[in-house]
This record gives C-alpha cells, structure tokens and sequence, in this order.
C-alpha cells in the first residue's frame, strides 16, 4: 500500500511534498511507528518551521504518537536549532522537527532528535521506516493514551537568547543586514543579534510558508537584495538563512558570498585560541581547512556528507567545532553538538568587533582553490556497487583513498570525490585541485572511468 512512497524515507530524514507524499494519514501513521520505537513512553519535545502544512503535519504527527500513550510538548514555531536547544536543555525522551530546511514551499519533513538535540541517523531512521511498513504498532488503550501540552514559545526564545548571550558577546557595535528569507529565523536572529549590541537591518523578515521574497536556500540564490544592502548601507556582515534557519550563508562587506570552509576558517581559528581541540569537516569541503588551521596546530577530523553526520563526528572527537559544506556550522565549544547558524553568525560578529580589520582582508588571506561538480547518470541498481568496485580498484592500484563517505581519491595537490547519491540515479564527482587545468583533467579521467565501468 505505502511501497509508492517509499522515497520518502531518507538518510537523515522524512521528505515529500505534503497531499501527494505526505499525506495526513501517512504522517499519523509515521508518528506512531515513531511512537511505538519509543515503546509509548516519556515525553516527545516537537517544534515545526512556518511552512504552510507545518501545523498540519504537527496534528498528525500528535495524533500518533499519543495514540502509542507517549507524550507530546508541543514548542511552537521555531528554527530547528532553537527547537534542538530546547530538547537537550528539556527533560526529554526524543525530539521532532517539521521542517523541509531548504526545498521549495510545497515540501515538508520530519526530522527525528535524540533528548541531545541531536539527529537521528540513517540507522535509528531505518528503524522508524520498518516500523511504519510492519505496522507492529504499540497502542495504547482508550485510557492510557498521550497527553499533549502546548508550551510557551517566546520563553523558549528568551531562554536561548539569554544562553546564547552567555557563550558570544561582542565587544562593539557591528552593523548586520540579515536576510530572514521569509522563514524560522525571522523569530530569534533579530532578536539575539539586537541584544547582543548589533545594529540590525532585516530583510525578508515576515514569515511566510510561500517564501515570496526569495528561494529558501541561500545557497542557490544570488541574494542579490542582501548583496547590495550590504553595500549601501555600509555594512560589517550580511547573513541569509534557510527556510528553518539552519544554514546561514555569509555576505561579506564588499557584498561577496562568502565560501562556507573560510568562513569556517576563521572561526575555527578563533576558537582554537581559546581552546585547544579538534575541528570537524565533512568529506567534500576544501582542502584549504587542513591547509590553513595545520598552520596554528588545528587537526581536522573528515566524516560523511550531512549535518547529522558531523554531529556525530563531533561528539565522537570531543571537537570544538565543526563545519559542513552546506553552510551548517556547529559549535560544541559551547556544550552542545547540533548545529547551529544563528548562534554562529553572531559568534562572526564577535570576531569582528575584536579587530580592525574587515571581513573582506581576513577572506583575501585564504586561498581559493578551483572546485567542480557534475553528474554521471547511473542507474540505482548499480551505483553503489560502482563506486564499491572503483574503491577496490584504487586501493590496488597504490592511491590513496578515504573510504568514509563514497570514494575520495587523495592527491598531494587535488582530490576527487566520488559518491552515489542517496536519492537519485546518478553518481556526483567533484574535484578539487591548486590549478584549473588539473581539475578539468581529473574530472576528464573520473568520469570516463565510471561510464566505462557503468
């Protein structure tokens, strides 16, 4: 019956487009497999982005879990890292985030968190996904079902602000344009950032599940608004965030995007004078994070694709912070290991209070190294047998290869990174090298490599 959408189940989430894959029968029936993992106890913290299905997928979801005699708190609407503060601060068994982070308005997700605030990975999700296809679902009886409680939403603010305040404080006034982008931020990032000092121009700042004012992922979009509000008004640092607040992608005071591992750079940097440590990076960011923080004795632990997944590095590591080249950033410094680019940004803006120097000279210090990527289309029954088989033929061959997340071949002035993708049919390469020439060569050998073998 469910086997059409079974695309929904993902690596580190559930995704569809909400009437057509997430229906609300499917989502009622989700929360009580979610519920019965649970064995039907403790209490369930659930906060939900401002997309327009969000509060219906919250009744559904609601709906399910208690149905298993679990309990649900329900936080409001808030950027997912602010929902995952309140879990690990709350007494919690597990979390809930409604959110589709970065897809057009027509998506929505539930994402799963552990009483740490923390993701559920590709394994604990697996669970959740044969629960809900078994259907060996634990009910309640009539008697015994769930309570729901609906808590205060602007004290959940107020604390995390104060918390926040706590851990980045900066020492002068440094002028920020933040582009809400219609979405979650919009109800803590003005905030913060006008508490902690800054002065503070919004734009896109009414929240609206339909994102009129741009696209929800900054990564894709130009930002051409925040680009030249940035200019005009002479600003120190331009932020814009996701559709749940997430990712933040920084503009720089020249109006420049700012490439996520020298943004990273310069707070790991930073960090690590105030404390020694390890510092996180997922498999595909740039060699320039080894290059530059090898520099002042920083040593950086590669881990797979996915902000889950540098979580889970992180808190493996005892690391300080952690950075994914999707512009997730993740501070444990501070005591927590979920990501968070609200508290991050501002923790930029503590930076630069502290020099003279703007953004722009401390970017100019790092170099940029050339990056491409494309798409070999590859069937699903055999992508991943592709990329087994290319590791094996490698390894033989004498290279050097990093097997944590598809195949990274290592070179002294290069790498290629080859990996299926999760999702669709094809294989993604991507390349990064010193020269152009070289990445263009590397992509020309790879990927003729792999249609020969496809």
């Amino acid at each position: 019956m469910y086997e059409e959408i079974e695309h929904i189940f993902r690596a580190y989430d559930i995704r569809g487009i909400y009437n057509q894959d997430l229906t609300p029968e499917t989502v009622t029936r989700i929360g009580i497999a979610f519920g019965t993992l649970l064995n039907g106890e403790g209490t369930i913290a659930m906060g939900k982005d401002v997309r327009t299905s969000s509060t219906a997928i919250e009744q559904a979801l609601t709906a399910g879990i208690t149905s298993t005699g679990a309990n649900v708190e329900l936080l409001g609407t808030l950027p997912i890292q602010v929902t995952n503060w309140a879990t690990w601060q709350g007494n919690y068994k597990a979390g809930i985030v409604i959110t589709a982070s970065h897809n057009p308005p027509e998506y929505n997700g539930i994402r799963f968190r552990r009483c740490d605030g923390t993701g559920y990975i590709d394994i604990e999700n697996q669970e959740v996904k044969k629960i809900f296809y078994r259907g060996n679902f634990k009910l309640a009886k009539w008697n015994k079902i769930g309570k729901t409680n609906q808590v205060d939403t602007e004290n959940i603010i107020q604390n995390y602000v104060e918390f926040a305040l706590k851990h980045v404080q900066p020492e002068r006034k440094i002028k920020v344009v933040l582009d809400l982008g219609n979405g979650a931020a919009t109800y803590v990032a003005p905030k913060l950032f006008k508490e902690a000092g800054c002065e503070v121009i919004t734009l896109n700042e009414t929240p609206d599940g339909t994102f009129p004012g741009r696209t929800p992922d900054p990564l894709e979009d130009p930002l051409n608004d925040l680009k030249e509000t940035v200019v005009r008004e002479k600003a120190d640092l331009g932020v814009a965030f996701d559709g749940d607040g997430d990712r933040a992608i920084m503009v720089d005071n020249l109006g420049r995007k700012v490439q996520t591992e020298k943004a990273g750079i310069i707070m790991a940097k930073y960090l690590l004078q105030k404390r020694k440590g390890k510092i996180v990076a997922n498999i595909s960011c740039s060699m320039i994070i080894e290059e530059e923080l090898s520099k002042i004795g920083g040593e950086v632990v590669r881990c797979r694709v996915g902000d889950v997944f540098v979580a889970k590095a992180a808190k493996e590591n005892n690391a300080i912070f952690g950075v994914e080249i999707s512009a997730h950033y993740f501070l444990p410094i501070f005591g927590f290991y979920f990501d968070d680019a609200i508290l991050a940004s501002l923790l930029m803006t503590e930076i630069l209070s502290k020099t003279e120097r703007k953004l722009s000279q401390l970017l100019d210090e790092i170099p940029t190294y050339p990056i491409k990527r494309i798409n070999v289309p590859c069937p699903d029954k055999i992508k991943f047998k592709i990329t087994e088989q290319l590791k094996k033929d490698l390894i033989k061959e004498g290279y050097k290869v990093d097997a944590t997340d598809g195949v990274k071949v290592i070179f002294e002035d290069a790498w290629v990174l080859i990996r299926p993708s999760n999702t669709e049919p094809k294989i993604r390469i991507t390349v990064e090298a010193r020269t152009e020439d070289k990445v263009n060569n590397l992509l020309k050998i790879y990927s003729k490599k792999i249609e020969n073998m496809i």
